[in-house]
C-alpha cells in the first residue's frame, strides 16, 4: 500500500512540475515575444524620426481656424502602417498651451503625403513635434 501511495504522490509531483515547467516556457516566449516587438518599435521609430526630420512645417493661421502642414516622405522600402504626429503648443512664457496628435497609416514606399494639425489655440509662440511608428 505504502508503495502504491509514494508512487501516486510521485506521479502527482511530475505532472505538477510538467504543466509548472509548461507555463513557465509560455511566460518566457510571451516576454520573447514582447521584448522582440520592443526593439522592431524602436528601430521603426528611428526611421519614422529621421524621415520626418526633412519636413518643412508651416503654420497658416486663417480668420477661424490655425493649423501645422507638412510634408512627410516614406523614404523607406515597405509600407508604414501607422505614423503619429504629436504637436505641443507653446506660448511666450514656455507654457504648453495645446497638446494633441493626429496620425496617418499605410503610407507607401516612397509616398508623399500631407501632415495637418488643426490647433485650437493661435496664440503660440513656437511648438515641437514629434513622430513614431506606433500609438503606445
Amino acid at each position: 500500500m505504502k508503495k502504491i501511495l509514494i508512487g501516486i504522490i510521485i506521479g502527482f509531483v511530475v505532472v505538477i512540475g510538467g504543466c509548472v515547467a509548461l507555463v513557465g516556457a509560455g511566460v518566457s516566449s510571451v516576454d520573447n515575444a514582447i521584448k522582440e516587438v520592443e526593439q522592431e518599435t524602436e528601430v521603426n521609430d528611428q526611421k519614422v524620426q529621421e524621415m520626418a526630420k526633412a519636413i518643412n512645417w508651416e503654420v497658416k493661421k486663417g480668420d477661424y481656424s490655425t493649423k501645422i502642414v507638412g510634408i512627410f516622405e516614406n523614404t523607406g522600402d515597405e509600407v508604414l502602417d501607422y505614423v503619429e504626429f504629436e504637436y505641443k503648443l507653446i506660448d511666450s512664457n514656455g507654457t504648453v498651451i495645446e497638446k494633441s496628435f493626429t496620425n496617418e497609416t499605410e503610407i507607401e514606399a516612397g509616398e508623399k503625403r500631407k501632415v495637418e494639425m488643426f490647433c485650437s489655440q493661435d496664440n503660440f509662440e513656437k511648438y515641437d513635434i514629434k513622430a513614431k511608428s506606433n500609438a503606445f
